[in-house]
């Protein structure tokens, strides 16, 4: 490992953490072609930095032969599969943060892995069938992922429910993980491949099982661990904010919360009386009752009571023995004048 390999391990890490950060900012932008565009450059850079992360662990060959060894190392190595995780996580995260179709955006760019060895690939194995079926498979993996959360996004999950959906993730996407290992392995070398050390058949079944065992581990350890660490660190965030996340099925949102120190000096709500316009009403019409014939005196009395009588069923305030009192004494009036 080199001093420039090195550097780049850094750059690639610090780029991929970015932009898993920035993405509960990007949610906040209103406009929805923007948003989406947004998504899929993020995307496109994200898994191409994948892309990058395993090829800094691949062994050139020496003039010779490319050993399938060579090509499968970098499954094997903690740096690459780490960067991936961090692609997951950041897939996740998009699901769990959007209600719409972005994180299928997001993740639809998982074919970007294999664009650093499209040339390869293409131009100098002239394995166009490979070269699609591998952009197919790498795109899977992050599609299944947000798939597996688009639901659970919608509901309140404990971290145990967490940690189950993600496992359920792994587990259905380490096998087309081993089949991109396979396709690299037949991808990568147009003239065919020199098994090398694959060559015995009981050396083979052991140096076979032990690369599945350890993928295996690494696979389901990183994006267990990076992806239910995601979900510490923005829960962690909304707290430090004052915010929560409301989920429903309608969609998800974002509030901040209110201090008990805010809610105390919010001025109190002001009291609605409920009589004030009716009691408004019989006090005009009392004083001009001997000018009003009395059918149509009559009528507005019984609007009155029935308006009351309404209004009583729902609201018990002071002002209820007020209009009480004024239609007593409207009727007594009525009757005294009729």
């Amino acid at each position: 490992m080199t001093l420039i390999n090195i550097l780049w391990m850094v750059i690639i890490f610090v780029i991929s953490l970015s932009i898993v950060l920035i993405i509960p900012k990007i949610r906040e932008i209103e406009n929805g072609t923007v948003k989406t565009v947004v998504y899929i450059v993020l995307g496109l850079v994200m898994f191409t930095l994948v892309g990058f992360a395993f090829n800094l662990w691949e062994n050139p060959p020496d003039g010779g032969l490319l050993l399938a060894s060579d090509v499968v190392a970098p499954y094997t190595q903690f740096y690459p599969i780490l960067v991936l995780a961090m692609a997951i996580a950041a897939t996740v995260l998009t699901t769990y943060t959007e209600k719409d179709n972005y994180a299928y955006f997001f993740a639809g760019t998982g074919f970007a892995v294999l664009l650093p060895d499209m040339y390869l690939y293409v131009f100098q194995n002239g394995r166009f069938d490979l070269a699609l079926l591998g952009c197919a498979l790498w795109a899977i993996i992050p599609v299944t992922w947000a798939f597996m959360w688009r639901d659970a996004a919608l509901v309140e999950t404990t971290a145990w429910e967490k940690v189950i959906t993600a496992l359920k993730a792994t587990f259905l996407t380490y096998p087309v993980y081993l089949l991109t290992a396979i396709i690299a392995v037949f991808g990568e070398r147009g003239g065919g491949i020199d098994l090398g050390v694959f060559t015995g058949v009981a050396n083979s079944v052991q140096l076979i099982v032990m690369f599945i065992l350890v993928t295996v581990w690494f696979f389901f350890l990183f994006n267990i661990i990076v992806v239910s660490l995601m979900f510490v660190v923005h829960d962690l965030l909304l707290h430090l904010f004052n915010y929560r996340r409301v989920a429903s099925t309608k969609g998800i949102k974002y509030e901040k919360i209110r201090s008990a120190a805010a809610k105390a000096e919010a001025p109190p709500k002001p009291k609605v009386n409920h009589y004030a316009g009716l009691i408004e009403e019989m006090q005009v019409f009392s004083k001009y009752i001997g000018q009003v014939d009395r059918i149509k005196a009559a009528s507005t009395i019984g609007r009155f009571k029935s308006e009351y009588q309404t209004l009583a069923v729902k609201y018990n305030e002071d002002s209820k023995s007020d209009a009480e009192k004024i239609i007593k004494m409207i009727e007594l009036d009525f009757m005294q004048k009729y």
